[in-house]
């Protein structure tokens, strides 16, 4: 037997895991480790040959793998059991909320600041006030707060009309 033959054969029952291999396709995990280590093993001059063998047909070796898989699994399963289980995480409702808060200061903050709507601010001095009304946000809300649109003094700031009062009728 020649010593510098590097071929390996590898056999499985599992079509799937040899598709998978076969098909740039699959990302999964254990699919993904598998190709890196056989790259590697290439470069070093390896030849990898993956073989398809019909499962419970009493292949020795695939009897063999299948009990040693069990084996570890039942490993797993047992560690697993002995881990607690540790619920630290935060819930979402807390992240949610706290980032609702930044949010909302940070608006307040560049609403203070600013040096536009300076009428709007007359009717919302805080953000957090406004968030807190029930309000519908309407074309003619929006003109009123606002002070642009068809309203008299706007018409008139801009000379459409004549003046900007509104006729009254005693």
């Amino acid at each position: 037997m020649d010593t510098n033959d590097k071929t390996v054969q590898i056999y499985t029952d599992s079509r799937i895991a040899l598709e998978s291999l076969k098909t740039r396709k699959s990302h999964k995990h254990l699919i993904e480790k598998i190709r890196r280590k056989v790259i590697e093993l290439e470069r070093q001059n390896w030849k990898i040959e993956f073989n398809w063998i019909k499962a419970q047909a009493g292949h020795q070796g695939n009897e063999l793998t299948d009990e040693l898989a069990k084996e570890a699994l039942a490993k797993e399963a047992a560690k697993i059991s002995v881990i607690k289980v540790c619920y630290d995480r935060i819930p979402k409702s807390a992240v949610k909320s706290e980032l609702s808060e930044n949010s909302e200061t940070i608006w307040q903050i560049e609403w203070d600041h600013t040096t536009k709507g300076v009428t709007t601010k007359l009717y919302f001095p805080k953000v957090a006030d406004r968030l807190k009304l029930k309000i519908s946000v309407t074309p003619n809300l929006t003109m009123l707060v606002t002070g642009h649109g068809n309203i008299k003094s706007y018409l008139y700031k801009y000379k459409i009309i004549d003046s900007p009062m509104f006729p009254c009728k005693i």
